[in-house]
């Protein structure tokens, strides 16, 4: 399915999931160094297929720290651990262990995701996250509002309005142009990201209009339409 889908295509056209969705995620494994440098807290993601009676042991360097399997929450607090470990996180089930995570690293602080700013005066906005290449890590979807958006009740032509997906690292999989019939605003374009199909990658949901340029390059309608009143407004055109 195309990574960018009409809204209304998808409420009319997606046959309805039975049961939970297939989605591919991995445990998200985070290892975060303590603000008073006495350890390391690290995280990991619950998944909805995950029973109830769900347990964990954790792993730093090969060994497992922890004394019992862990089974109140997702997270542990590695006391003394030092600030270049490396952890992975195996899930008990009746007293075995599956196969280990991938191993990630310790972080100082927090991670930055490098990002690609379309051009002067845009500004990151609204941003969601899901999984869009199937490989069980989530990708970001970002929106990049112009500095001239406007809200309902103001007049006025703005900027285009587009849609970005990162990649934790920074790298950028695709941009979505949203062209010059989607008026920039807080009120205008709302979006989704979601597994529709169950394929195992998440697609996103957006409202479109003539002359919205896919991550593909892929042009919708009429590239040369123009449905903005002499208000700025666009109230006539295909969505």
């Amino acid at each position: 399915m195309s990574a960018l889908l009409a809204a209304v295509l998808v409420a009319s056209g997606v046959p309805a999931l039975a049961g939970e969705p297939a989605i591919s995620s991995d445990r998200g494994l985070v290892s975060i160094r303590s603000v008073h440098g006495n350890g390391n807290f690290v995280s990991w993601r619950l998944l909805g297929s995950d029973a109830a009676d769900v347990a964990f042991n954790v792993y730093r360097d090969g060994v497992k720290v922890n004394r019992a399997p862990v089974t109140t929450a997702t997270s542990y607090l590695d006391a003394g651990a030092p600030a270049n470990a490396s952890y992975s996180v195996r899930q008990v089930s009746g007293g075995v262990e599956s196969a280990a995570t991938r191993s990630v690293g310790t972080l100082a602080t927090s991670r930055d995701v490098p990002l690609q700013i379309p051009g002067s005066g845009y500004v990151a906005n609204d941003a969601s996250v899901g999984d869009l290449d199937g490989d069980g890590e989530w990708e970001i979807v970002l929106k990049w509002d112009p500095a001239d958006a406007k809200d309902n009740a103001q007049k006025g032509r703005t900027g285009n309005v587009y849609l970005d997906a990162y990649k934790l690292n920074g790298t950028r999989l695709w941009r979505i142009d949203l062209g010059r019939n989607i008026r920039a605003g807080a009120h205008y374009t709302q979006f989704q990201v979601f597994d529709y199909d169950g394929d195992g990658k998440a697609e996103v949901a957006v409202k479109t209009a003539d002359g919205t340029r896919s991550g593909t390059g892929q042009v919708i309608g009429n590239a040369n339409a123009d449905h903005r009143n002499a208000d700025g407004y666009i109230l006539t055109g295909p969505e």
